[in-house]
C-alpha cells in the first residue's frame, strides 16, 4: 500500500489568539448528535499572533488572553494547504497543565435562549422560525408536529425533543439542517479504497442482509387519540421500533420502509481510519470499493454518520469514518 509522506499543517484562533502548533486536536461529528464539539491540547508554552504582535505566551498569559464563549476557527491541512475544520466557541478551560480547551459549534448559542409557550398544532418549519428564526434552515422534512409544549427550554432543549421523534439536527455549512437521516442527500461524495486510502480497515466488516433478521417496527402517535403501526422486515431477529406522530398510513409505511431499505442490505458496516485527506465530513456521501473484489460485488455508497478528526504532530493526522445508510 503507497503511503504519501507530507508536513501536517493548523491554524487556531480563539478569539484575538492566532496559533499554528497544538500538541492534539480532536473533533468529533455525528449527524445522530446536535453539536461538532472539539478538543484543544496546548502545550505549556506557545508562539502565538495575538492582536496582530508575535508574542511567546506562557499558560498564564494565554488564559488570560481567551476565555469561554469565545469564538473558535480550527484549520487544518497539509504542506500549508488550509481549510476550516470547525467552527464554533470555547465551552471551557481547564485549569492543568497542558491547556484543555473544549469547544462547541455553533449549537453553543442555541443553548443561551428560554421559551415558556405552547401549541396547538405546528409544523417543523413554523417551529424553528420560532426557536431559532436568526439562521438559515435547511428542512428535510417538513412534517406536523401536532401540539407542542415548551417549557422553560432554550432552543437547543426544543431540538433535543424533536431528536426523540427521530428529526436529527445538526449545523452544516452555517445552515441549520432538520430532518430524518434516512432522507439525508449528501452535497458531496468522496472515495475510498480499502487498499489505497484506507489507514485501517480492521473495524469495518462486510454483512450480508440475508445474514443479519431486521425488523423494523413504524408507530404514529395522532393527535386524535389513535395510533398506527406499520412493520416492515422479518420476525425473530432485532427490532427497531420508530415514533412518530401525525402521519396517515401511507406516510408512516413509507418512512418506515425507508428505513428498513437503509438498514437491511449487502454492505460494509462498522468503521475504518483514513488520512486527514479527503475531508470527509458526516452528513458527506462516500463510496466504498475494494479491489480484491473486480466483480464490483464489495462496492457500494453510504451516508456518512460520524468523523473522529484526530490531528496530533507527534503520530499524524486521522479521520475515523462510519458509515451507516446505504444510499
Amino acid at each position: 500500500m503507497p503511503y504519501l509522506y507530507n508536513n501536517m499543517s493548523c491554524r487556531v484562533t480563539i478569539g484575538k489568539v492566532q496559533f499554528d502548533f497544538v500538541n492534539s486536536i480532536h473533533i468529533r461529528e455525528s449527524i445522530k448528535l446536535q453539536s461538532d464539539t472539539a478538543k484543544l491540547t496546548l502545550p505549556r508554552n506557545i508562539s502565538a499572533l495575538v492582536a496582530g504582535r508575535n508574542e511567546s505566551l506562557e499558560r498564564k498569559y494565554l488564559l488570560d488572553f481567551i476565555s469561554v464563549d469565545d469564538p473558535v476557527v480550527i484549520e487544518q491541512g497539509y504542506d500549508g494547504d488550509l481549510a476550516v475544520e470547525f467552527e464554533g466557541y470555547v465551552k471551557d478551560i481547564s485549569a492543568d497543565i497542558p491547556v484543555l480547551i473544549e469547544c462547541e459549534d455553533e449549537m453553543y448559542q442555541l443553548r443561551k435562549s428560554t421559551f415558556n409557550t405552547s401549541f396547538s398544532s405546528i409544523t417543523l418549519s413554523e417551529l424553528l422560525n420560532y426557536v431559532a428564526p436568526e439562521y438559515e434552515h435547511e428542512i428535510i422534512d417538513d412534517v406536523n408536529l401536532g401540539k407542542f409544549i415548551i417549557s422553560n427550554a432554550s432552543a437547543f432543549d426544543v431540538l433535543e425533543s424533536i431528536r426523540k421523534k427521530h428529526l436529527h439536527s445538526y449545523f452544516k455549512a452555517g445552515k441549520l439542517v432538520v430532518g430524518f437521516p434516512v432522507d439525508i442527500k449528501p452535497g458531496v461524495k468522496h472515495q475510498y479504497n480499502l487498499q489505497r486510502n484506507v489507514r485501517d480497515a480492521q473495524q469495518l466488516h462486510f454483512l450480508k442482509a440475508k445474514d443479519v433478521k431486521l425488523q423494523i417496527k413504524g408507530i404514529s402517535n395522532n393527535r386524535d387519540g389513535t395510533k398506527i403501526v406499520e412493520t416492515v422486515g422479518e420476525p425473530g431477529g432485532a427490532t427497531r421500533t420508530l415514533n412518530f406522530s401525525n402521519m396517515t398510513r401511507d406516510e408512516l409505511r413509507n418512512i418506515t420502509l425507508k428505513n428498513y431499505n437503509s438498514l437491511s442490505f449487502d454492505g460494509w458496516k462498522g468503521s475504518f481510519s483514513a488520512f486527514g485527506l479527503p475531508r470527509t465530513k458526516a452528513g458527506d456521501g462516500i463510496e466504498l470499493t475494494d479491489p480484491e473484489y473486480p466483480d464490483g460485488s464489495r462496492e457500494g455508497s453510504y451516508l456518512v454518520e460520524s468523523v473522529d478528526n484526530n490531528f496530533t504532530p507527534t503520530t499524524g493526522w486521522e479521520r475515523i469514518v462510519k458509515p451507516s445508510l446505504s444510499i
